[in-house]
């Protein structure tokens, strides 16, 4: 079993599991160093810190950690924070703002199912979205579409419906650059992690240079074990470590058994994530004994 996840999310975004049953999970599931990752929130790493200072349980290490999104010209650009402070007052106050940006999101697409495929969900549904604390998404209109029957799970949401309207609706979308992104974390003195970069580096070439990129404002890790890199990609996640010196992070991205049923924490898909030391944990370690 796996000792290390640093790519969880709760129900503070888009996973559907409570942070008190996270960590009686990762407990259980015998998980010594691990962080929550929520989307552009970071709520749930707070309820967290304290859940684990009142335990005082000295086998475990939590990281503080966000999954930052940017607004990019095509796939998807998330950018992991980990160990920044999270009472930063310019990352709370730019998260606060970013939520209205989601809600604007969030109905621009519910706009788009209603003209283009005469979706229409009935209004409390809607509402009561917008009115819950913690991260909007694609996810949510995700449920809806499997609530009212247009599709049976997630993933057939995305396939039919939600991905190509990201497409038409990209360019209007509100979003942070991810020069803001990266900026927001160093600023609150966090690391730096490109999250499964293949979700927006199609080849080797977009690899390179968008690593490269990322370094000159100041990355400092490369996620090398996700879910959804194979082998050679993870060996390509490895080669961008060693030529820009990065340091590695990885993880499950669990989200609970609604949202992707077949990914277990700690351990992924049938096994395929097994992480007993990361560079990055031990550069933290270091940092903090220095402190």
């Amino acid at each position: 079993m796996a000792s290390i996840d640093l790519h969880i999310h709760s129900i503070y975004s888009d996973g559907d599991t409570s942070i008190l049953d996270l960590y009686h999970l990762i407990k259980d599931k015998k998980i010594k160093t691990f962080s929550i990752t929520d989307h552009d929130e970071i709520e749930g790493t707070k309820e967290m810190l304290e859940l684990v200072r009142q335990d005082n349980d000295p086998n475990i290490t939590f990281i503080p950690g966000v999954e930052l999104t940017a607004k990019v010209s095509h796939g998807r650009m998330h950018l992991l924070g980990y160990d920044f402070n999270p009472e930063d007052k310019d990352l709370n106050s730019v998260l606060k703002e970013k939520k209205e940006s989601d809600r604007y999101n969030f109905l621009l697409q519910i706009d788009y199912l209603k003209k283009d495929y005469a979706i229409v969900f009935p209004k409390i549904d809607i509402d009561n979205i917008l009115k819950r604390v913690g991260n909007i998404g694609r996810v949510d209109i995700a449920k809806l579409l499997i609530k009212y029957g247009y599709v049976s799970n997630v993933q057939m949401a995305f396939d039919l419906y939600l991905n190509p309207i990201m497409e038409k609706v990209r360019t209007k979308k509100k979003g942070l650059s991810m020069e803001e992104c990266v900026e927001l974390i160093l600023n609150a003195k966090g690391y730096v992690s490109w999250a499964h970069w293949n979700s927006y580096a199609t080849n080797y070439q977009e690899l390179y240079d968008t690593t490269k990129y990322l370094v000159s404002l100041g990355m400092q890790c490369i996620e090398k074990d996700h879910i959804n890199l194979n082998l050679e990609e993870r060996l390509l996640a490895q080669e961008m470590i060693n030529k820009f010196n990065l340091y590695a992070s990885g993880g499950t991205d669990y989200h609970g058994l609604t949202i992707k049923p077949n990914v277990m924490i700690g351990t992924g898909i049938n096994n395929n994530i097994n992480i007993d030391e990361l560079s990055l944990v031990d550069a933290i370690k270091i940092k903090k004994l220095k402190k």
